[in-house]
């Protein structure tokens, strides 16, 4: 508390971006309200309060991340004014410290995972933690992405190495629904001390993903990814991840060769060599 004035969080922070990128989105027509003579798009903070039922300057200290304590009411009030889909409704839930996510740091000391997850898996595939760490990566999955995905971090790697940025056929397509992904994921850990130095860190040292993270959108659905293998040579492939539920904050992600590249030299190995690699957490 400075000056009687409450302290933002990160997460608090992040929530009221959230809820001011999602009003800037919101269609006045939607709720009812003209859209004639509005300087701005969306809707003002001040209409928002009135059709959630929230006091105007308790909404406006929600957006300046000042609210503390906000109720689950509340919220949900807000999410139906600014018809939030559900993972966006999750998102702001998460961010207001209202799901069960654990915030404590994960180990990776289950060694039964990484067997099970790379040591069967023909196509390519890797495992991450909650900051897209790769802890390890099948020979497939190298092949895709350089060998510096092996004990490197996906997100780094995506935003900052020029030689992995170039095998996206559509880098930047790829870059805003990974960060869309990771964002929606990360609700959960966004005051732990791992997420918010990576997210700080490649905030100043990338422009595109300070834009992209400032867009505030989230999602929890895989994109199609086209790599190129050289310059001719381009393989699809349809992206799956799924949760451990052996030990929290771990997610295996697999490339499923598409079928629309069928007729593509397949990148998917036969009893290859687990390589594994320490996260650095």
């Amino acid at each position: 508390m400075t000056n009687g004035t409450p302290q933002a969080t990160a997460s608090a922070l992040q929530l009221g971006r959230f809820l001011a990128a999602r009003r800037a989105e919101a269609s006045p027509e939607a709720v009812g309200l003209p859209s004639r003579r509005r300087r701005r798009p969306g809707l003002r903070r001040e209409e928002v309060a009135m059709l959630a039922g929230v006091g105007a300057s308790w909404y406006q200290w929600i957006e300046q991340g000042r609210a503390r304590n906000v109720s689950r009411e509340v919220l949900e009030s807000i999410s139906r004014t600014l018809q939030l889909d559900r993972v966006q409704h999750r998102y702001m839930l998460n961010l207001a410290g209202l799901s069960e996510a654990d915030s404590s740091l994960p180990s990776y000391d289950h060694p039964l995972m990484e067997t099970v997850a790379l040591g069967y898996m023909p196509q390519p595939a890797y495992v991450v933690d909650r900051c897209w760490n790769v802890v390890c990566a099948n020979d497939a999955a190298v092949e895709v992405f350089g060998p510096r995905l092996d004990g490197g971090n996906y997100l780094r790697l995506l935003f900052t190495d020029r030689s992995v940025q170039d095998r996206y056929v559509d880098w930047r397509s790829e870059a805003a629904n990974t960060l869309a992904r990771f964002q929606a994921q990360a609700a959960g850990y966004i005051e732990a001390p791992d997420v918010r130095d990576l997210i700080r860190e490649l905030r100043e040292q990338c422009v595109d993903f300070a834009e992209m993270w400032d867009t505030q959108n989230v999602s929890r659905t895989c994109s199609a990814l086209a790599m190129r293998s050289d310059p001719t040579e381009i393989h699809l492939f349809e992206q799956v991840t799924l949760q451990f539920t052996c030990v929290g904050g771990f997610s295996l992600v697999l490339l499923i060769p598409s079928a629309t590249s069928s007729d593509q030299p397949s990148l998917a190995l036969e009893a290859d060599p687990l390589r594994t690699a320490s996260a650095t957490m």
